[in-house]
């Protein structure tokens, strides 16, 4: 059995996101590896915008199994939900919510929800493409579980594949167990294979399963990850929540925790989530910790821009202007011998 239901939805447009800094002069930047300082800080960007996608995805797939009792209730009775501006969409955008059963008992469930070429949400991001989730029992059964998996599926232009399993805790509901192999592709060719372990505790908004605005949760867990980047070279990395994240529903971005990425085993870089650029409740400011020092990044620009790139910058265009003036002595030198020969 199959159905549509059209949801009327919320919010605004937005760009694909990275790093800016704060290039505060007062920074002590000492010497190390450039090249190693920069590649870490873009591990640890690349890291941050896959994160921001995942979460999307997985907010998503709560909200809708949340709701799957009314949905398939409305569904029953030939209803189309009309939850305007408790949902986190903008107005006119809605994603199609398609239903399959697979016998009388009702599981396992099958949730299909197209998001079209373009649905924006309120917080920003710009979903598309498709999300499917199997749904194996009811929710208090103890054979409940979830696994999702994606069709030309996208963040923000980010192209996302692989699947993802959920488990509800038997004992405490308010706590999901998420484990994912995933793979996203960058708009500017770079990909990111990653497999995570997430846990989902949420503070508030659990018991309200047709309102997203009031969501409140809390996020653990780790990632191993490959980073391939255009230019065909790679990297694996490992990152560990070192203070959970803390995520608003009507938020863009993290707005607390602490993110440790490692390379080859060593850290290389901490990003903060709790810096509040603003002091507003919903900020786009972190604080990331790398060897090039601590520097402020907005987490709405498109690209990292730095400390690690401006001191790498520097010091090639140092060595190019070493060079020139090398290259400019030797010319001298050349030319008055050519000279001296000349005349005599």
């Amino acid at each position: 059995m199959k159905n549509s239901i059209g949801f009327l939805v919320v919010a605004l447009a937005m760009l694909m996101f990275s790093c800016n800094t704060n290039t505060d002069e007062s920074i002590d930047i000492p010497e190390m590896s450039d090249e190693l300082t920069l590649k870490s800080a873009e591990i640890a960007v690349a890291e941050v915008q896959a994160e921001a996608a995942v979460t999307e995805c997985n907010y998503e797939v709560e909200f809708f199994a949340n709701a799957e009792p009314i949905l398939t209730r409305w569904w029953q009775m030939g209803k189309f939900f009309g939850w305007n501006s408790n949902l986190r969409y903008f107005e006119n955008q809605c994603p199609d919510v398609t239903i399959e059963q697979s016998d009388d008992s009702g599981y396992p469930l099958t949730i299909t929800l197209n998001y079209g070429d373009s649905t924006v949400l309120n917080n920003g991001k710009v979903l598309s493409g498709e999300i499917v989730m199997v749904i194996s029992a009811p929710r208090n059964s103890q054979d409940y579980s979830r696994l999702v998996s994606f069709n030309d599926f996208s963040v923000d232009s980010m192209l996302i594949s692989g699947t993802s399993e959920v488990v509800v805790d038997k004992l405490d509901s308010t706590f999901r167990k998420l484990e994912s192999e995933m793979t996203f592709i960058y708009p500017d060719g770079t990909i990111v294979t990653r497999s995570a372990e997430r846990v989902w505790q949420w503070l508030a908004g659990l018991d309200t399963p047709e309102i997203q605005s009031d969501d409140v949760v809390i996020i653990t867990g780790e990632v191993t990850g490959t980073i391939v980047w255009p230019d065909g070279t790679e990297e694996t990395y490992s990152k560990t929540i070192t203070a959970p994240l803390k995520r608003l529903a009507m938020c863009r971005y993290m707005v607390e925790g602490e993110v440790e990425v490692r390379v080859g085993g060593s850290t290389v870089s901490i990003l903060d989530y709790g810096y509040n650029e603003s002091g507003e409740d919903c900020d786009h400011y972190a604080l990331l910790t790398t060897d090039a020092g601590d520097e402020v990044i907005d987490l709405s620009e498109k690209h990292y821009n730095g400390l690690a790139k401006q001191k790498m910058q520097q010091n090639q265009h140092q060595y190019s202007g070493e060079n020139g003036n090398q290259n400019n002595n030797q010319n001298q030198n050349q030319n008055g011998n050519n000279n001296h020969n000349g005349n005599g």
